[in-house]
């Protein structure tokens, strides 16, 4: 069931989404994020985005789901490595076409929709029928990840009008896909603001905010649930740890920013 945004009922039709994630999903009421939310992934450098979204990836595959993960700029081969060596092995879910790993120059993805990267057309000049990602036929994802939305502003020279009607137009497509969708986007690490334009933020569903706080000796990871339409969550900042395993979050163990 894909949830109706524009229902006066929609807390009694919203279904949810598990990531598997262990403590994650504690920090939701309802015991995950609902289900064709768009969330941004948001965090400086070194927070664990990549590994969180791919560690739902795996967690989602295991148990019979359907996952895309977009790549603008790793590669299908680094990506693979990355997860087998927390002990994630995907080979079989990649073979049995559960999991689908794409990966796309975001100057070709850009060229394809406004022609140029220079901004001279102009906005009624884009072909809409061009989808902001490419889903193969028959495949329907419950959950799609794409790392990151950073990665096509930088390809982007007229950043206020190309990246704008791409952002609306990829929202919008991962609404009608009806998937889950995981968007990062690298910020400064104690960020005031959790993506490059704002856009994104206006048109997330959801944010969640990954941090890497210094502390008088070392660092200490944590995790936020800054905001999720459709579903009451934790508004506290908790630990979150990275280890040989992946992630697993303490719902219950609060975490002071350093300033």
């Amino acid at each position: 069931m894909v949830k109706s945004k524009n229902s006066g009922n929609d807390s009694e039709k919203i279904e949810i989404l598990k990531t598997g994630i262990d403590g994650l999903d504690n920090l939701f009421e309802k015991g995950g994020v609902p289900k064709g939310n768009s969330v941004l992934v948001a965090g400086g450098t070194g927070t664990g985005k990549s590994t969180l979204c791919r560690q739902i990836c795996y967690n989602l595959v295991s148990n019979g789901k359907r996952c895309m993960y977009v790549s603008f700029e790793e590669s299908i081969e680094r990506i693979e490595k990355s997860m087998v060596n927390f002990g994630w092995n995907i080979k079989k879910y990649r073979e049995n076409s559960n999991f689908l790993i794409q990966k796309i120059n975001p100057l070709d993805i850009l060229r394809m929709k406004f022609g140029s990267l220079g901004g001279s057309g102009s906005a009624t000049e884009i072909s809409y029928k061009i989808k902001p990602l490419v889903i193969p036929r028959d495949f329907n994802p419950d959950f799609i990840a794409v790392d990151s939305l950073t990665a096509i502003i930088a390809a982007s020279i007229s950043k206020e009008k190309n990246y704008r009607v791409y952002l609306q137009q990829l929202f919008n497509f991962f609404e009608e896909t009806g998937a889950t969708s995981f968007l990062i986007t690298e910020t400064e690490q104690m960020p005031t603001r959790y993506s490059d334009t704002g856009i994104e933020e206006f048109l997330a569903d959801g944010i969640i905010v990954l941090y890497n706080i210094k502390k008088e000796i070392g660092r200490e990871n944590a995790i936020e649930i800054l905001k999720m339409r459709y579903g009451k969550h934790n508004k506290k900042i908790v630990l979150m740890e990275i280890s040989n395993n992946g992630i697993k979050v303490y719902p219950t163990k609060h975490v002071l920013l350093s300033h």
